[in-house]
This record gives C-alpha cells, structure tokens and sequence, in this order.
C-alpha cells in the first residue's frame, strides 16, 4: 500500500519552480516596449529629416523648371526616360545665326566655339564677350561661358538647319587685382592691389590627358607689372553628367606660364601646377583632384600644402620648415632619409608634401648646377639651394667681385635672410650660414651691426667669430 507522502511534495516543488520562472520572464519583457518606442522614434525623426529635405529640394527643382529649366536639364539624367521633362522646343531652341543675332540685341558677341567630345555638331562651350567702356586696346572681355546642345526635339529634325538648346550657362567676373600681383607683393607693401576686377579675354581647353570625368578649360587675362607681363585667370571644369559649368580656383603666373596637368605626386590622377617663380625663387603651386559633397559636381582642387606638417614629428617638421624658408634641396634630403627610417608611418598626405619639395629642389639644384658669368649671381644660387660652403668659396675667390655681391645681399628683399634664419634654427653650429648671415647684415647695416650680431648667436665660438670677422673685411 503507497501512501501519499511520498509524492504529494514533488508536485508541490515543481509548480514553485514554474511560478518562478513565469515571474522572471515577465519582468524581461517588460523592457522591450520601451526599446521599441526608442527605435521607433529615431526612426520617425529620420524620416521626417528625409522628407523634409526632399520636400526642399523638389521645391527648387520645381522653381528652377518654371523660371530657367535649362538650370536642371541634368535631372532628366537621373530619372527614366518616361519621366523625363522635355526641354527642346521651337520657342528655345535655336540656330546659331539665332543665337549670335540675340546676343547683338544685347550688346554681346559670341566668341569662337570650342567643341565638347570632338564633335561641335553635338555640343560646344560659347565664350560670350562684352565691350569694356574706357578703353583703348582690347576692350572685349569675356562675361559669361555657356553650353549648347544639339536639340533632339523631333519636330526640329527634318529642317537642314542645326538647333540648339541653353544646357547651362556661367557669368564670368575677372580675379581681383590684388590676387593677380600677390606674387609680387609682401606682407610689409603698402600698395598690396585693390578689389577691383581685371578682365579676361580668352578662353582655352586643355588638351591631352586630363582627370576624368568632364572637361577643363582656362580663362586667361594679361597685366604688364613693371618688366613682368602677368598671365592670370580660372580654371573651369564642365560635368556632361550633370550640363554644369563650375569655377573651380583662380590662378595667377608671373612668367606668364600656363596651367599643366602633370603627374607629380605618383597618384592615379594628375595634378595641376601653376607656376608662380619670379626670378631665381621657383614657387609652384600643386592643386589635386579631391571629391566633394555635390551632386552637380562631385570633384574639387585642393591646394597641396606645407603646413600644417602631415606627421607630428621634429626631424620631419624641421624639414618643412627648410622647405618654406626655400631650402628646397636640403629640405628634401632630410625627408628622404627620414623616410627610409620611418617607412611604416610616412603617409600619403607626407608622400604629397615631399612630392612637391622634390619637384621645387629639381629647379634650385639645376640653376644652382649652372655655371653663371656673374659671381653674385653664382652665389645666390648656391645660397638659394643650401650650398652655404659653396657659396663661401666663391665670394672668398673673387675679392675684386665683393662689393658687386654686396649690392646683391643688400638687395635681397628678405629671401636669403630667410633661409639663414631656418638653417640657423635647425642647425645653429653651422658657421658657414653663420658667416652668410653676417654678410647679409654687413651689406645692409654695416660691419658694427653684424659683429653685434654675430656675439648674440647662442652656438658661435670665438674661433668661428674671428673667420667671419676675416669675411666682413673684403666688403
């Protein structure tokens, strides 16, 4: 006979342990409903961001297909045929006859075309020139570049007359005077140019390979500055993609030099350099392709430049602060031992940042590897490449020729003092831009300033102070 104690307590036990369970998933689920209200709020939030900024930019697109819808063909691009807003019609569409006929009405003139895609039946970029009043000598200026396409609207096609329609157009204003002479000018001139405009008169493509996609061109204007005639003006880039016409940087060249696309950094896109050397001083400015946030035209120029330094290191900042004084060569020597010890954290932006020091050493290095007639000219190419020891020698050879280098440091606006101080601060023993510095103060503030200054110098000692003494004497 089995008596009930013996089970009774088993389903006791185990109707708690349930009971238990039921209560601890209970208080779990009460969480999720709260995560859930979260996520659902960001997500409400997210699509009312969304929608308001399509709301946006469907307005203007709307506004622009009411008051210029040539401004937007490049929506048509993005959207399937079926949906697409027809824009060539007979009222818009023209013959060039018509086109240069309502541009006399105006008080413009069209300028040659310049084809896209080497077909001019196709499309074409139109210059469009204005007479400039108060003038003398070419007074036509450009004021505004335009794109024309052939018109596919099909009631044009059976006429022998080729239509075309506005697929974008560009107002042009000219680059302030006071960019166009920077060059020229240093921070302590008075006269650093004024804001007014100067105009452009021509309009090129570049030829050959040039980063894709779209295509370059330049405006250029002339400037006579004392000897110098000046060639400055923009670049322009067109994206087919989207008919859009963009300024992309002005540019300026004292020597009169144009805009080349040219491989300098090893990168997959080319890069443009505008040279801006005045004299003996090499500058060039390096500009690369980078992407930017635009749905017009995704592509940008940026300025590769030396500061800030790419790496936080003091051998490798001393090397920049070389290369901005202009010593290019020592410069670049310095980076590239730097690299071959320090491979695994030199990068890209630093690789750029030698790139273009190497292309400016290559032009000091070659005049400084020149043989010149004049012994001063001699020495300030040796001094502008670093060459201290160099240039020692032939001012210590040519005692005839020492008041001729004389009237060269004093006329020195500040470029080789420049490269004395650098070359002191990153290597303060060195006598041989010691003694260069006292030259330079000699020729400009007497023998007395420079012994003064020569005593101020932290690393000179008495022997070094005495053969520079030496060299003051022949001045």
């Amino acid at each position: 006979m089995v008596t009930p104690s013996n089970s009774a307590p088993k389903p006791h036990r185990h109707n708690q342990s349930k009971r238990g369970a039921v209560k601890h998933i209970y208080k779990k689920s009460k969480k999720k409903p709260k995560q859930g209200g979260r996520l659902g709020t960001v997500v409400a939030i997210a699509v009312l961001l969304s929608s308001a900024g399509l709301i946006v930019t469907f307005a203007w697109i709307s506004i622009q297909l009411i008051l210029n819808p040539y401004q937007v063909s490049w929506f048509n691009k993005l959207v399937p045929e079926w949906a697409q807003i027809s824009l060539n019609n007979t009222e818009r569409s023209q013959t060039f006859k018509q086109i240069q006929a309502s541009l006399d009405k105006q008080g413009l003139v069209a300028g040659k075309i310049l084809p896209l895609e080497g077909n001019s039946a196709a499309s074409f970029l139109l210059p469009i020139f204005k007479e400039r009043s108060h003038c003398q000598t070419n007074c036509q200026s450009i004021v505004e570049l335009r794109v024309y396409q052939r018109s596919q609207d099909l009631e044009l096609q059976p006429t022998l007359e080729k239509y075309y329609h506005l697929a974008n157009q560009l107002p042009i204003i000219g680059p302030e005077e006071s960019f166009v002479v920077s060059p020229f000018v240093n921070e302590t001139d008075d006269n650093q140019g004024s804001s007014l405009s100067l105009p452009l008169d021509e309009v090129g493509r570049f030829e050959g390979e040039t980063p894709s996609p779209g295509f370059w061109f330049y405006l250029q204007g002339h400037r006579q500055q004392g000897i110098n005639i000046i060639t400055y003006g923009y670049i322009v880039h067109y994206n087919p993609k989207r008919s859009h016409l963009q300024l992309m940087i002005p540019w300026t060249s004292p020597n009169g030099h144009f805009p080349q696309w040219r491989q300098v950094t090893g990168s997959r896109e080319q890069e443009l350099t505008i040279d801006r050397t005045i004299g003996l001083e090499p500058q060039l400015k390096i500009y690369q392709i980078k992407p930017v946030k635009s749905v017009l035209n995704p592509m940008g120029l940026e300025a590769i430049a030396l500061t800030p330094p790419a790496l936080k290191n003091l051998s490798y900042q001393d090397a920049l602060l070389l290369a901005r004084s202009g010593l290019w060569t020592p410069a670049y020597q310095r980076l590239r031992s730097f690299k071959k010890q320090h491979k695994g954290i030199f990068s890209a932006a630093a690789q750029a940042q030698m790139d273009v020091i190497h292309l400016h050493s290559q032009l000091t290095a070659t005049q400084a590897d020149t043989s010149w007639a004049s012994p001063s000219q001699q020495v300030v190419v040796y001094i502008i490449d670093g060459r201290w020891e160099k240039a020692l020698q032939v001012f210590e050879a040519s005692p005839q020729n020492a008041q001729e280098i004389a009237s060269q440091l004093k006329a020195d606006g500040g470029r080789l003092w420049n490269r004395v101080e650098a070359e002191l601060q990153v290597n303060p023993k060195r006598q041989s831009a010691l003694a260069w510095g006292g030259l330079i103060i000699a020729a400009k503030n007497g023998k007395q300033r420079a012994s003064a200054w020569l005593r101020e110098q932290p690393e000179i000692t008495e022997d070094s102070i005495a053969q520079i003494q030496k060299l003051l004497g022949q001045l």
